[in-house]
């Protein structure tokens, strides 16, 4: 149930699963009980027009079930077709701005102190994801870790992420970001976490978003903690221009419809055919959906540097990448498949992808990382290497996901795992989510990690040996 409302395909508690109630200043939110963790499904952190800003969700009497996955934003089929296709979609709604809370179902060895709360932000190009369903799946997270996971839902695309002149500013994604994170730190003490102690974490554009966050003045008192995976922050070349031209062509592919009465399919439909004759960097215009520079709150271009100077002494920074980062986007970005079929038939070894990744992800996650630390942040790097025999992607984009997130049966069959087995991934998947756990409770990744610095560049690098069925 969500707000009352049963809807089919979500991921849902077992009928059968023991209830708990917790005591919000809100109001009363049940959960359920699922082999020794709680799960709270579907929790509305605000509520939005379209095109409008986010509204803080106010209170409620009674109790409000939290025991079904919200749904996700309207977004077009998921492209990166070397990850794995979900089992099942859930439902779409423009009333999208739920989080999902994950935590223990009691504190280990009889302890009471608050555990540490870690903020997932995921990633999708801008227009594609869900803070919830089977992909993010946190239990294994929550397991080994002992922390309290949330996973957020933002809106996306045209419906977070486009200028229309008069009709629908830029940012809005971003905003209901910042509402999310004012939700958590309000309510997540009920829950049995730490407000002080809260980690945002992504990957791809919820990293990329991250970043944004980190120049944003009204998120400083949310987040003491960040950790960066694969962020793409070489895209980011003349991005109002881009954005002004796709508002346009939105406009331009509706026709005589207005935005604001289109319907949901006329809108994505539009989402799907404005980026066609793009102009700028070729690169950037390849995720045309993106935050826009200088509308609140994200920061002008020439404040950027200075915000996040600022920001710096006070965060604790874990950045990384994969070491073939840019391979996928050979076979899901149109403008590059030609560019794929002359390149090596192992793009995971052609000069051109290391460039692109270099370019893209590595150079300007280490520039990040020592800007920080100049400027007083404690930083952690990495990069991770493993590559998978038998794909042409190397350890790409993605490639860290299954280490982290969901179990077996979701990762089966995934083609960039390249037939891994399972029991060798998730001993060095344990070791990792130990690692991003410990970050979050106390700052640092592994007592043997050492902190950032500009003539070792790289700090970590995860590599290992796996057996073969």
């Amino acid at each position: 149930m969500t707000d009352g409302t049963a809807l089919a395909g979500f991921l849902a508690a077992p009928d059968d699963a023991p209830r708990t109630d917790v005591q919000t200043g809100l109001g009363v939110i049940r959960g359920s009980v699922e082999g020794g963790i709680r799960y709270f499904r579907g929790v509305r952190y605000a509520r939005a027009e379209r095109f409008g800003a986010p509204q803080p969700e106010g209170a409620w009497e009674g109790v409000r079930d939290a025991l079904v996955d919200g749904p996700m934003c309207p977004q077009p089929p998921f492209g990166m077709v070397m990850l794995a296709l979900p089992k099942r979609v859930p439902p779409m709604s423009e009333d999208c701005l739920f989080l999902n809370i994950t935590a223990p179902e009691a504190p280990r060895g009889g302890a009471a102190e608050p555990l540490p709360v870690m903020v997932w932000i995921h990633g999708g190009a801008y227009v594609n994801g869900s803070g919830a369903g089977e992909i993010y799946e946190p239990t294994r997270l929550v397991r080994n870790g002992n922390v309290i996971v949330v996973g957020i839902n933002y809106r996306l695309g045209v419906f977070g992420f486009l200028p229309i002149e008069g009709v629908a500013p830029a940012n809005l994604g971003v905003q209901d970001q910042l509402a999310a994170l004012a939700w958590v730190h309000e309510n997540i003490a009920a829950f049995g976490g730490d407000p002080d102690r809260v980690t945002l974490f992504g990957q791809s554009a919820g990293a990329d978003s991250i970043v944004e966050l980190l120049a944003i003045p009204e998120a400083d008192g949310f987040y003491s903690r960040v950790i960066l995976q694969s962020a793409p922050l070489g895209l980011n070349k003349g991005r109002e221009a881009i954005a002004a031209q796709l508002g346009a062509a939105v406009v331009r592919e509706l026709g005589h419809t207005s935005p604001v009465d289109a319907t949901t399919e006329q809108l994505l439909s539009a989402q799907f055919e404005a980026p066609r004759g793009l102009t700028g960097d070729r690169l950037t215009i390849g995720m045309p959906f993106a935050p826009t520079p200088g509308v609140w709150p994200v920061a002008p271009v020439a404040e950027r540097q200075e915000r996040l100077a600022r920001r710096a002494a006070a965060v604790d920074v874990l950045v990384g990448y994969t070491r073939d980062d840019f391979t996928p986007f050979f076979d899901s970005v149109p403008a590059l498949r030609a560019v794929r079929a002359s390149a090596a038939l192992r793009p995971a070894t052609a000069p051109l992808a290391g460039g692109l990744t270099r370019r893209v992800f590595g150079a300007p996650a280490l520039a990040l990382a020592r800007l920080l630390a100049e400027n007083g942040g404690r930083v952690f790097t990495y990069r991770f290497d493993w590559r998978p025999r038998g794909t042409p992607w190397g350890a790409c984009h993605c490639i860290d996901l299954p280490f982290i997130w969901a179990d077996e049966d979701f990762w089966r069959g995934s083609p960039m795992l390249g037939g891994v087995l399972w029991s060798d991934l998730e001993e060095f998947a344990v070791r990792i989510q130990q690692q991003w756990a410990r970050f979050a409770h106390g700052g640092t990744p592994d007592a043997a990690w050492p902190p950032f610095e500009a003539k070792r560049m790289i700090g970590r690098r995860f590599t290992f040996s796996p057996r073969y069925a």
